[in-house]
Protein backbone atom coordinates (compact mmCIF):
# COMPACT_ATOMS: atom_id res chain seq x y z
CA UNK A 1 0.00 0.00 0.00
CA UNK A 2 1.38 3.81 -1.10
CA UNK A 3 2.17 6.31 1.63
CA UNK A 4 -0.56 8.10 0.29
CA UNK A 5 -2.89 5.61 0.67
CA UNK A 6 -2.06 4.77 4.20
CA UNK A 7 -2.95 8.30 5.07
CA UNK A 8 -5.87 7.80 3.53
CA UNK A 9 -7.17 4.88 5.00
CA UNK A 10 -6.47 6.64 8.42
CA UNK A 11 -8.08 9.65 7.54
CA UNK A 12 -11.02 7.17 6.74
CA UNK A 13 -11.02 5.33 9.67
CA UNK A 14 -10.59 8.71 12.25
CA UNK A 15 -13.55 10.04 9.71
CA UNK A 16 -15.92 6.70 10.14
CA UNK A 17 -15.08 7.07 13.76
CA UNK A 18 -15.98 10.21 14.41
CA UNK A 19 -19.28 9.64 12.54
CA UNK A 20 -20.32 6.58 14.75
CA UNK A 21 -19.78 8.66 17.81
CA UNK A 22 -21.37 11.50 16.51
CA UNK A 23 -24.83 9.12 15.16
CA UNK A 24 -24.59 7.06 18.21
CA UNK A 25 -25.12 10.22 20.71
CA UNK A 26 -27.44 11.77 18.37
CA UNK A 27 -29.55 8.18 17.72
CA UNK A 28 -29.22 7.59 21.71
CA UNK A 29 -27.34 4.79 21.98
CA UNK A 30 -24.24 6.30 23.19
CA UNK A 31 -24.29 8.60 26.50
CA UNK A 32 -22.40 8.64 29.47
CA UNK A 33 -23.00 5.48 30.90
CA UNK A 34 -21.45 4.25 27.97
CA UNK A 35 -17.80 5.30 29.13
CA UNK A 36 -16.83 6.63 32.35
CA UNK A 37 -17.19 9.59 34.15
CA UNK A 38 -17.02 12.63 33.45
CA UNK A 39 -17.67 11.25 29.43
CA UNK A 40 -21.08 12.05 28.76
CA UNK A 41 -22.91 12.75 25.50
CA UNK A 42 -21.42 16.42 24.90
CA UNK A 43 -17.69 14.71 25.05
CA UNK A 44 -18.66 11.96 23.12
CA UNK A 45 -20.14 14.41 20.00
CA UNK A 46 -16.93 16.67 20.91
CA UNK A 47 -14.71 13.97 20.23
CA UNK A 48 -16.78 12.86 17.06
CA UNK A 49 -16.64 16.59 15.39
CA UNK A 50 -13.08 16.40 16.56
CA UNK A 51 -12.59 13.32 14.29
CA UNK A 52 -14.37 14.16 11.44
CA UNK A 53 -12.31 16.95 11.29
CA UNK A 54 -9.20 15.20 11.49
CA UNK A 55 -10.09 12.39 8.75
CA UNK A 56 -11.08 15.44 6.33
CA UNK A 57 -7.68 16.72 6.82
CA UNK A 58 -5.87 13.50 6.22
CA UNK A 59 -8.05 12.72 3.27
CA UNK A 60 -7.14 15.90 1.60
CA UNK A 61 -3.48 15.94 0.85
CA UNK A 62 -2.66 14.35 -2.30
CA UNK A 63 0.82 13.83 -4.08
CA UNK A 64 3.67 12.54 -2.00
CA UNK A 65 3.55 11.77 1.74
CA UNK A 66 6.52 13.16 3.70
CA UNK A 67 7.81 10.38 6.05
CA UNK A 68 7.89 12.67 9.31
CA UNK A 69 4.14 12.52 8.58
CA UNK A 70 4.56 8.70 8.35
CA UNK A 71 6.18 9.03 11.69
CA UNK A 72 3.92 11.45 13.73
CA UNK A 73 0.91 9.50 12.93
CA UNK A 74 2.37 6.41 13.82
CA UNK A 75 3.68 7.33 16.87
CA UNK A 76 -0.38 9.44 17.35
CA UNK A 77 -2.11 5.77 16.94
CA UNK A 78 0.29 3.79 18.59
CA UNK A 79 -0.17 6.16 22.20
CA UNK A 80 -3.62 6.86 21.93
CA UNK A 81 -4.09 2.45 21.30
CA UNK A 82 -2.18 2.05 24.17
CA UNK A 83 -3.73 4.98 26.13
CA UNK A 84 -7.02 3.16 25.33
CA UNK A 85 -5.97 -0.15 26.75
CA UNK A 86 -4.61 1.38 29.67
CA UNK A 87 -7.96 3.44 30.35
CA UNK A 88 -10.31 0.21 29.47
CA UNK A 89 -8.20 -2.02 32.09
CA UNK A 90 -7.59 0.77 34.58
CA UNK A 91 -11.19 2.45 34.43
CA UNK A 92 -14.50 1.02 35.60
CA UNK A 93 -18.36 2.17 34.42
CA UNK A 94 -17.63 1.20 30.52
CA UNK A 95 -21.17 -0.48 28.65
CA UNK A 96 -20.37 -3.56 26.70
CA UNK A 97 -20.94 -0.41 23.69
CA UNK A 98 -18.73 1.60 25.12
CA UNK A 99 -15.94 -1.20 25.85
CA UNK A 100 -16.32 -2.52 22.42
CA UNK A 101 -15.64 0.92 20.26
CA UNK A 102 -13.00 1.53 22.61
CA UNK A 103 -11.12 -1.70 22.31
CA UNK A 104 -12.00 -2.03 18.67
CA UNK A 105 -10.41 1.31 18.20
CA UNK A 106 -7.35 0.68 19.88
CA UNK A 107 -7.10 -2.85 17.54
CA UNK A 108 -7.49 -0.69 14.86
CA UNK A 109 -5.05 2.33 15.62
CA UNK A 110 -2.35 -0.32 16.34
CA UNK A 111 -3.00 -1.94 12.76
CA UNK A 112 -2.80 2.06 11.05
CA UNK A 113 0.53 2.42 12.63
CA UNK A 114 2.04 -0.78 11.90
CA UNK A 115 0.80 0.03 8.64
CA UNK A 116 2.59 3.55 8.97
CA UNK A 117 5.70 2.06 10.30
CA UNK A 118 5.78 -0.46 7.60
CA UNK A 119 5.62 1.88 4.88
CA UNK A 120 8.57 3.80 6.63
CA UNK A 121 10.52 0.93 6.42
CA UNK A 122 9.95 0.37 2.99
CA UNK A 123 11.20 3.48 1.17
CA UNK A 124 14.42 3.74 3.65
CA UNK A 125 15.08 -0.06 1.84
CA UNK A 126 14.00 2.15 -1.49
CA UNK A 127 16.33 4.42 -1.16
CA UNK A 128 20.16 4.81 -2.72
Amino acid sequence: MSPSAIVRADGVFEAALGLVLVAGAAAGRLDGGDFPAPVGTTVIVVVGVALIAVGVVLWLPGGAVPPQLLRNLAVGNSVTAVAAIVWRIAAEGFSHAGSAILLATAVALLALAAAQLSSLRAGRALRP
